[in-house]
Parts: structure tokens; sequence; C-alpha cells
């Protein structure tokens, strides 16, 4: 693969209550060492950044339609030309929701599929680096 990563930077709303939402930056990573998955993080509070890993076809699939059962559940909100993104994320740690716009995380996510196609991902993992690593630990 001829590259890093690809990042997107945004700001979604944290939904803190039925009446409270905080905006709070987010970064969604995705790289070449692990093309089936998403990194997601967010600002929880200045010094606290929750950090989820995810499969990039769950994303994909949140987009158009409820997606996801367990830890991660990704759902459209609202009408096709003005789409939000729902992510929710629980853990015994605790729970989070986050609604953004969708258009641009559906943009990145098409230069993900970009650099690497669906399909086309086990072709971009260095197999041997990766037994290397795991051997060596």
């Amino acid at each position: 693969m001829g590259f890093p990563g690809l990042e997107l930077k945004i700001r979604m709303s944290l939904v803190v209550g039925p009446d409270l939402r905080v905006f709070v930056p987010v970064r969604l990573y995705y790289k070449n060492t692990d093309p089936y998955a998403v990194q997601f993080s967010f600002d929880a509070t200045p010094d606290d950044v929750v950090r989820w890993t995810f499969s990039r076809e769950l994303l994909d699939q949140g987009l158009t339609a409820p997606a996801g059962i367990g830890d991660v559940k990704i759902t459209p909100v609202g009408p096709l030309y003005d789409r939000s993104l729902s992510i929710e994320l629980e853990s015994p740690d605790g729970y989070a929701r986050l609604e953004g716009a969708a258009a641009p995380i559906k943009e990145w996510l098409a230069e993900t599929y970009a650099a690497v196609a669906a399909g086309q991902e086990s072709r971009a993992v260095d197999i041997d680096s990766l037994l290397d690593e795991l051997l060596t630990h």
C-alpha cells in the first residue's frame, strides 16, 4: 500500500443527557497496517481521550442502515440529503453516543476504499511482518 494512513478530523455531539449535547473533536484514522479496521477517538475531557477500533465495513453499513451489535452500534439519522450518523460505544467502563454529519465520514470512507478496495484487504496485509511481530512479543 502506498500510504501510511488516512485521517479525518471532525466535530461531533457527545450526547450527555436528553437535553444536553457537547461538541467534541473526533478523529477517524485508517492505516495501512490494519486495512480491515477504523480507529475512532474523541476527547471526553481535555485529559481523557476515548479510543475505539472497529471494522471499516461496520462503519460503511451504518451509513445506510442500522449496523452493529454489542459494543459498537452505528445508525443513520434523518433524511438522505441531510443525514447524520449516531455512533454508540459501550464497554464495562461506560457508554457514549455521538452524533454528527454523515457526509464527511462518507467522503473519507470512500477514500479508504480507493486506497484499499473492499475484499482486497488481505492483499494489503504483510503477513510475514505481522507474524514476526506476534512471535517476538
